[in-house]
């Protein structure tokens, strides 16, 4: 599955996937990283056939979290501030080992990750798409509906209080949801609107 990325200037967009955060161009609009691809769309253009679903960010899979980060930030990238304001972080109770992860702020503000699985070297391309929401239950089940299988949950304890996580696997394709505010209500036809075939 693609993520669709939709802003009001595509061709901007694309361009600063590119210099700051080491994306190739592709045919019709789309971008590539480490196997994985993102189509870009103008605001109001919904591609056919996609999936509807709000996402909040886009993740790739990195072999060090770090090395991303200081590859990105010399290449001009911008940290994102709501995720990552200091650089990378860790979240030892995901998967065997813990993730470390950094969020860059993408074309137009809109969040993209970089997530490097503890123990697990080499890994690139789609790590997940994550979906924030109030409503888990509902989303997972709607995820479930399309095939998805619950892989793994988490509750997690930051100081802002409880975050309930789930990850589900559709065929190759990983989501994670979690229930953290704020839950914005961004315009339906900008940001990462939903997901395409291919």
């Amino acid at each position: 599955m693609i993520p669709v990325l939709a802003v009001e200037d595509p061709a901007a967009a694309r361009d600063r996937l590119a210099k700051d955060l080491g994306f190739a161009p592709m045919a019709a609009g789309k971008m590539a990283l480490g196997g994985s691809r993102v189509a870009v769309v103008r605001a109001g253009d919904v591609p056919p056939g996609m999936l509807r679903m709000r996402l909040d960010h886009v993740a790739f899979a990195t072999a060090d979290a770090d090395r991303s980060c200081a590859d990105l930030l010399a290449r001009g990238a911008a940290l994102a501030p709501a995720f990552t304001p200091d650089g990378p972080r860790d979240i030892p109770e995901f998967w065997d080992s813990g993730v470390r992860f950094v969020f860059f702020a993408g074309p137009e503000g809109w969040p993209v990750e970089f997530c490097a699985r503890n123990g697990t070297p080499g890994r690139t391309g789609h790590d997940h798409y994550a979906i924030r929401t109030p409503e888990l239950v509902p989303m997972a089940k709607r995820l479930a509906a399309l095939g998805a299988e619950t892989i793994a949950t988490h509750r997690l304890s930051p100081a802002t209080g409880p975050v309930e996580v789930r990850f589900l696997a559709l065929g190759d394709t990983m989501f994670e949801l979690f229930d953290e505010g704020p839950f914005p209500e961004p315009d339906p036809d900008l940001g990462w609107i939903g997901l395409i075939s291919g």
